[in-house]
């Protein structure tokens, strides 16, 4: 019968055996493997003249703030001409009257005829709406009893 202290020691053995092998093929195959150096393929920076590699490294420039508020002010006139094509201005419309000047000031006896026409017997509405009538025909109407005439001729 095989305890819990024999199944450890086989375990052990494996592992012995397996790190020894990969020991041996890795000693083995160690005469194609090329030494490491201290230079990285990616990343490393090596200074060679202009001449040879034909790149030049940018200067840093001194800050002109003259021609950073000439450049500023250039976009902004040409972010507003964008903004004016993208957006044309909507046609100016001629200003809209009051409602004062745009119907004729009423003569001061229109309301003494609109109550008179109420008292005749006709709805407030249609008296003032008659009312208009008659002196939109007829402007020259200086009394009520002018008005009722018209009224009465109609």
């Amino acid at each position: 019968m095989v305890t819990d202290s024999h199944v450890a020691h086989y375990i052990a053995m494996f592992i012995i055996f397996v790190v020894a092998i990969s020991f041996s093929i890795g000693w083995a195959k160690a005469d194609g493997i090329k030494p490491i150096t201290d230079k990285f393929e990616l990343g490393y920076i090596e200074d060679y003249p202009v001449e040879q590699t034909g790149v030049v490294i940018p200067v840093a420039e001194e800050y002109d703030e003259l021609k950073d508020l000439k450049r500023r002010v250039e976009i902004a006139k040409l972010k507003q001409q964008l903004n004016d094509l993208n957006n044309p201005p909507a046609p100016k419309q001629p200003p809209k009257k009051s409602a004062k000047q745009q119907k004729p000031s009423k003569p001061p006896i229109f309301d003494d005829c609109v109550s008179a026409l109420v008292a005749l017997g006709t709805p407030a509405r249609k008296a003032k709406a008659e009312a208009q009538i008659i002196f939109d025909r007829n402007p020259n109407i200086k009394t009520v009893q002018d008005f009722i005439t018209e009224y009465g001729k109609r």
